[in-house]
């Protein structure tokens, strides 16, 4: 339901691009500098065109962008909770503290954007499209990827607890530390990507392709994965698990160790074994925690409502992280300002418009008086007459434009 401060907080978006009832705003490219903030809950934003534009700090809860194109976009500390965004396209984009809780995004496209401190939290992702994506500390808990592609993707601390993951394609990507904990599904690839140092714990997935995988120092414990293709001692090099790890293949993977880090490419230390624990109520409350504190998260019992906080691990990601973000921030309040300063000149330039058409008018009204004018009076001239009466009793009109003229002699 829409209120006043939400008429407010979309008035710059009105002024730019105009408005028809219900918030259309038709098929045109909006002007470069769209800038939407505010609260719009339940709002009807879908087939419309907001290619580039900026949301900061907006709300649009309950509301839909459906087959919208919003490609190009910058979103930054926004919340789109329970919204809509199927079959939408926004490739390119730049999202930072975005919150998608329970959003049903299937088959939107996210192509080459890139997406920091995100949360897909018990969204609908069903062939979302994530190829070539950038992402840092983005949750998924309990979404359903099924048939989501992360095609060569970078995702840094991603978090998959619970999510489906069925024909989700995560051919090429990069995926180090990651946490597919509980993660649930069958004919899933993972075809040249890069696992190392992710939780696979209590997952339970069929038909797995790892062929040229890098899972060094993955955690298995207590995971089944059944009909796996492409494992190898090499690819599993510090890889761990327990007496409950049912993985095809053979393999014997040693008690996973919180404690024990192994050494992989470049001298990196990578650490593994994610801690989940409840307190209280088995649905109140549940915490993730990377044992050496790169991510902990609290999550309310239907695991929808993460807390992420970075701690000592990585500091030169977080570090670019925050730069980032503030970046966007400083990006979209230059757009904003832009923006003012274009709807400035442009009321500006209405009124140097206005003032000059009504000058043209005031002209044009004063010359037609004035012809008029000049018309009535040559109209009266051209009236005056002289008539003499004539002997035998006719009449002879002379109709002169000369009043001075003496009329002529009498025709005898």
């Amino acid at each position: 339901m829409r209120n006043p401060a939400t008429i407010l907080a979309l008035a710059l978006l009105s002024l730019l691009i105009g408005t028809q009832p219900g918030w259309a705003v038709g098929d045109d490219h909006p002007r470069r500098g769209l800038a939407i903030g505010g609260e719009c809950e339940s709002c009807d934003f879908s087939d419309k065109n907001l290619a580039g534009a900026i949301f900061i700090g907006a709300n649009f809860e309950g509301s839909t962008f459906a087959n919208s194109e919003l490609g190009g976009t910058t979103i930054v500390e926004s919340r789109f909770t329970d919204t809509e965004f199927t079959h939408t396209i926004l490739t390119h984009s730049r999202l930072s503290g975005v919150t998608f809780l329970r959003a049903d995004m299937s088959d939107a496209d996210f192509t080459g954007s890139h997406i920091e401190r995100v949360n897909f939290s018990a969204a609908s992702l069903e062939d979302t499209n994530f190829t070539d994506t950038q992402m840092a500390f983005a949750t998924f808990i309990g979404s359903s990827l099924e048939d989501a592609v992360f095609a060569n993707a970078v995702l840094n601390q991603a978090n998959f607890f619970r999510s489906q993951i069925g024909d989700a394609n995560f051919r090429g990507a990069s995926l180090r530390g990651a946490n597919f904990t509980e993660t649930t599904g069958s004919d899933t690839s993972f075809l040249d990507a890069d696992l190392r140092g992710s939780s696979f714990e209590d997952a339970v997935l069929d038909n797995v392709n790892f062929t040229g995988a890098n899972l060094r120092g993955v955690n298995f414990t207590a995971a089944v994965i059944t009909n796996v293709t492409g494992l190898s001692k090499e690819a599993m090099r510090g890889a761990c698990g327990d007496e409950a790890t049912r993985l095809d293949g053979g393999y014997e993977l040693p008690t996973c160790n919180p404690s024990r880090s192994v050494t992989v490419g470049g001298g990196d230390n990578v650490r593994f074994g994610w801690r989940v624990s409840r307190g209280g109520d088995h649905g109140s409350t549940i915490r993730l925690e990377a044992e050496d504190g790169r991510i902990v998260e609290l999550l309310s019992g239907n695991g929808a409502v993460p807390n992420v906080r970075g701690e000592t691990f990585d500091e030169e990601t977080l570090r670019g992280v925050s730069a980032a973000a503030l970046r966007d921030i400083a990006r979209a309040e230059r757009e904003i300002q832009r923006a003012r300063i274009e709807q400035s000149e442009a009321i500006a330039h209405t009124e140097r418009e206005r003032s000059r058409a009504l000058a043209l008018a005031e002209a044009r009204a004063e010359a037609h008086v004035q012809e008029m004018e000049r018309r009535v009076e040559e109209s009266r001239r051209r009236d005056r007459m002289m008539i003499e009466l004539q002997g035998d009793g006719e009449h002879q009109i002379w109709l002169s434009p000369n009043p001075h003229r003496p009329p002529p002699p009498p025709d005898h």
